[in-house]
């Protein structure tokens, strides 16, 4: 068994080991982790939830005057759709055409194969383009009754619900049914409209202030629209904009992100990142620890990565939920935001391993973690929009963990100026960097070299450093014991000492690096 393990240490160079490594680490994790999200997170605080619905219904004002305002719903309605969708809401539509009710002209409600709602725009610009302009009788319209009309209608239970009016005329006052603005305000309120939009005349803003108390919402000027009022359809984009950015701020503030799940989320999330982190680092700390043939895991080394990976990925797991969530509804945002999380993590755990890799420089390491980090959630997010939630995030969880690994190796080994090559057997060496940290040498489980006891070698037999462009190889006290005069060497490119049955031979890469 021990010769298998052996020739696997030979057959895996380290990055691949680390990737690997990584990977199984970064993959256990996240099993336990999904075990968390099970049990922490209510469903409607899950990472990914159902799209929010918006249903939004159109009041417009048909009389004589508004041909140019039809024809610009009609063919703005693709623009305003595609709005609402870009922002990830699962909207629909309808319209209810209205005139002068006193004059006994009734509200006409489209109806989309039986519904009053829509999501297929064309279907909508087709039944939009049927309404003709004509009638209205004096100037002021029936616009009260047709909001009251627009509020009762079946509008989806877990769905925004906004109306927009639209039209060129003072509201009559009092309508047929409805006496008064206060009264039209009381049925919003009372059939929970979440938001009223409303494109009218600058010099109708006074009639219809009131509306708004309790329905907020923005007012388009139908001047400001286009010049001339020509090109109508150009201000729908706007609107359907406006209402996007409403509905996803009303989410994140009372519903699907209240207060108080919104800091649930954000722990609970951080929480497993954190233990993605422990994963991938004590997945790294064992791999090295095996290259170097040493005991896989300590309980120092297993508290001090446990520690320092909880509180490295709650950090990580903050900064991205805090950029993810409030720009939940624009997938590049999105995906930026996860991008900087794991890069973020990555790094943490790259210089994480500068304490337990022999002269690792934090700084590349940082860098390497850093890019692992990064290319790792790139897979992670191809992985997830192919796949399910759960597959995603597992799959996604062991490429992330391999790049890490992978890439704080690779920058071990692009940094290296000299090194120590340890020859275990004829067929099997390892490499350990040199440099100002000391590379301890053994019977110590802190040593890098495990030299045997039974072989009578002390706890701390030598170390080997850098100083300045000399390499030194220093010896114990305890080695004049045992005959040792000269306990201080200093070494160069090709020089080999053996220790019991290892054997160490130091190597450069600069010529500089030589005995004086």
């Amino acid at each position: 068994m021990n010769n298998f393990f052996g020739q696997l240490r030979q057959k895996l160079s380290k990055p691949l080991l680390f990737g690997l490594c990584g990977a199984v680490g970064c993959l256990g994790a996240a099993i336990v982790g999904e075990i968390l999200l099970a049990v922490a997170l209510p469903p409607s605080a899950q990472p990914l939830p159902p799209l929010p619905q918006v249903d939004v219904m159109f009041v417009l004002d048909v009389t004589g005057s508004m041909g140019g305002e039809i024809k610009g719903v009609q063919q703005g309605i693709q623009s305003f759709a595609r709005e609402i969708s870009l922002r990830k809401l699962d909207g629909q539509v309808g319209l209810i055409a209205f005139r002068d009710l006193l004059e006994g002209e009734e509200p006409q409600i489209l109806s989309f194969d039986g519904s009053v709602f829509t999501s297929n725009s064309e279907m909508f610009s087709q039944q939009v383009s049927r309404l003709l302009a004509n009638g209205g009788g004096d100037d002021p319209e029936s616009s009260l009754d047709a909001l009251v009309l627009a509020a009762r209608q079946p509008f989806r239970p877990q769905a925004t619900k906004v109306i927009v009016l639209i039209t060129d005329a003072l509201p009559k006052i009092p309508d047929k049914e409805t006496p008064s603005v206060p009264e039209a305000v009381n049925v919003l309120r009372d059939y929970k409209i979440d938001q009223l939009h409303m494109v009218i005349q600058s010099s109708d803003q006074a009639a219809f202030e009131g509306l708004q108390a309790s329905t907020p919402g923005e007012v388009f000027l139908l001047s400001e629209a286009a010049s001339g009022r020509e090109g109508f359809e150009r201000i729908l984009p706007v609107v359907g904009e406006r209402i996007a950015e409403t509905t996803i701020k009303g989410l994140q503030s009372n519903r699907e992100f209240s207060t108080k799940s919104f800091g649930r989320l954000v722990v609970v999330i951080s929480v497993w990142t954190g233990i993605l982190t422990i994963g991938v680092a004590l997945a790294l700390i064992a791999g090295q620890n095996y290259y170097l043939r040493r005991r896989i895991l300590t309980i120092s080394e297993g508290l001090k990565g446990t520690g320092g990976s909880l509180i490295a990925g709650f950090i990580a797991g903050v900064a991205g939920q805090i950029l993810f969530l409030p720009v939940a509804s624009i997938p590049i945002l999105v995906n930026a935001g996860r991008l900087f999380g794991w890069t973020i993590l990555g790094s943490f755990v790259g210089g994480g391993m500068s304490f337990f890799v022999p002269n690792l420089q934090r700084r590349r390491a940082l860098q390497g973690g850093a890019i692992g980090g990064a290319t790792g959630s790139i897979g992670f997010l191809i992985v997830s929009a192919v796949s399910g939630d759960l597959v995603g995030r597992l799959v996604g969880a062991a490429i992330i963990g391999f790049f890490i690994g992978l890439m704080i190796a690779l920058i071990e080994q692009f940094s290296r100026q000299s090194w120590l090559v340890v020859s275990w057997t004829p067929t099997e060496q390892t490499k350990i960097n040199l440099g100002a940290e000391p590379v301890l040498l053994g019977s110590s489980e802190d040593a890098h070299v495990y030299l045997r006891k039974s072989q009578g070698y002390p706890p701390m037999t030598a170390k080997i450093y850098t100083e300045g462009e000399k390499i030194i190889m220093e010896f114990d006290e305890t080695m004049k014991d045992k005959g040792m005069k000269i306990l201080r060497h200093e070494l160069s490119n090709g020089d080999k000492r053996k220790l019991g049955d290892v054997t160490l031979e130091v190597r450069t890469a600069n010529s500089n690096l030589t005995k004086q």
